[in-house]
């Protein structure tokens, strides 16, 4: 079973403060000068940059680590400057953010020579995810300002532009179920930029259509540069090579699992030799960018996981979520849990009372959701020892393919995308914040 040490000792840092020496030196060096960047805005001292050997566990990544905290920070400062809200002391919601944005962070793996038992794979979902949220908060800000249309939307109509393309192939390429890609044409249809004979006819593009997916593509192309900034071409074609593998490995999983839905038997082991299907079959991605097959496989591998955490312990994707992040950081008041889920607390404030209505999880201080702190009960500790170990199993056979060189080389890339996101959205934050101004 997974161990619990871990959320012991960040509850107990939860209750320390800042500064715990049980925070890796790094994680505390880098969250200080994110809180001293700060006060520097409000006025006060200069902030002196992070010692070299704070951050040395970070390897080549620490000078990356040090520019996402900053480009964070300075963001955060501009919109509380623009909303009058700026205070010489931090605010809670900034080091909870802050906090979010540093346990994305992880130091590289040791070489294979390296003494000591290895280490726990990285949960390359959870990484993903906290990515393409924030890739999808500031496009939604940067589209809006040229139509008003969903991202699923966007997405069919960049696939369109390449082609005609008949329901399931939309499906497909997107990971998302037939209905949802239904009622997406239809919205398209209702806006007359595509058009179709029947409906399981190909659809196509009408001219308004092409314009204006046209419009969205030069936008779309912008953003791309912003986030592949400092990775070259060869970096692009080993990230994109590495991509193709894991599609085919989560389409994979995720047809296993619908069968398993079905069978209610079958195992990790020998599935891709055991599916009968062609590798990417069906799937028409768009790879001029480097969001749409992240968000592809994001898609399938969300969707595999529904099925196998509901398998497993009988709780929906986002209970599996909930009850994972209280555990990890337990006992957790309700504004850390609400920053670390990125949800509306109404939606969080549901799934709370769902898992305490099932005796999975146990509130303690005041009255009032607000002002409680969270933890599993015993059987919840005993489903979030099974999510612990779901997800670390997910990772591994998603990633199975990559050798060590090529999965450091992958993740290497990936943070520099994680980094570019940060910047971006906050940048696009500041101008919706300008705008309403």
């Amino acid at each position: 079973m997974a161990n619990r040490a871990p959320a012991a000792a960040k509850a107990e840092d939860n209750e320390s403060g800042a500064g715990d020496s049980r925070q890796p030196g790094w994680h505390d060096a880098l969250r200080q000068h994110g809180l001293a960047l700060w006060r520097e805005g409000a006025g006060g001292p200069a902030a002196a940059a992070p010692s070299r050997t704070a951050l040395s566990a970070l390897g080549p990544t620490a000078d990356g680590a040090v520019g996402l905290v900053e480009a964070f920070t300075l963001g955060a400062l501009e919109r509380a400057r623009r909303t009058q809200a700026l205070q010489a002391e931090p605010p809670e919601d900034f080091s909870a953010q802050l906090a979010l944005i540093l346990k994305g962070l992880q130091p590289p793996a040791p070489s294979a020579d390296a003494h000591g038992p290895p280490t726990q794979p990285i949960i390359f979902q959870s990484e993903l995810w906290q990515f393409l949220h924030k890739t999808r908060e500031s496009a939604e800000l940067s589209y809006a300002r040229e139509i008003d249309l969903v991202e699923l939307d966007r997405r069919i109509l960049f696939l369109l532009r390449a082609g005609p393309l008949v329901p399931a192939e939309l499906s497909s390429s997107v990971g998302v179920d037939k209905a949802q890609v239904s009622r997406s044409v239809k919205r398209l249809l209702e806006l007359r930029m595509v058009e179709r004979e029947q409906i399981r006819s190909p659809v196509a593009l009408t001219r308004k259509g092409e314009a204006q997916a046209d419009r969205l593509l030069r936008l779309a192309d912008l953003r791309n540069r912003e986030l592949t900034f400092e990775i070259d071409d060869e970096e692009l074609a080993d990230f994109f090579g590495a991509i193709e593998k894991l599609l085919d490995r989560s389409v994979a999983l995720y047809e296993q699992e619908r069968a398993r839905a079905a069978q209610r038997e079958g195992s990790l082991e020998g599935i891709a030799e055991r599916l009968d299907r062609k590798p990417n079959e069906l799937l028409r991605l768009d790879r001029a960018r480097i969001l749409p097959p992240l968000l592809t496989l994001s898609a399938y591998f969300g969707r595999s996981g529904a099925l196998m955490f509901k398998r497993r312990t009988g709780l929906s994707q986002f209970e599996a979520w909930v009850l994972n992040e209280i555990g990890m950081a337990a006992p957790i008041d309700w504004p850390s849990l609400t920053v670390q889920l990125q949800r509306d607390h109404s939606q969080a404030g549901r799934t709370v009372r769902a898992l305490m209505e099932r005796n999975l999880v146990a509130r303690e201080g005041r009255p009032g959701r607000r002002h409680g702190r969270f933890s599993p009960t015993p059987e919840g500790w005993r489903l979030y020892d099974i999510i612990q170990e779901t997800s670390v199993e997910r990772s591994s056979f998603l990633m199975a393919p990559l050798g060590d060189d090529d999965r450091a080389r992958f993740l290497g890339i990936f943070d520099k995308l994680r980094r570019n996101a940060v910047a971006q959205l906050e940048r696009e934050r500041a101008f919706e914040e300008l705008e309403q101004g």
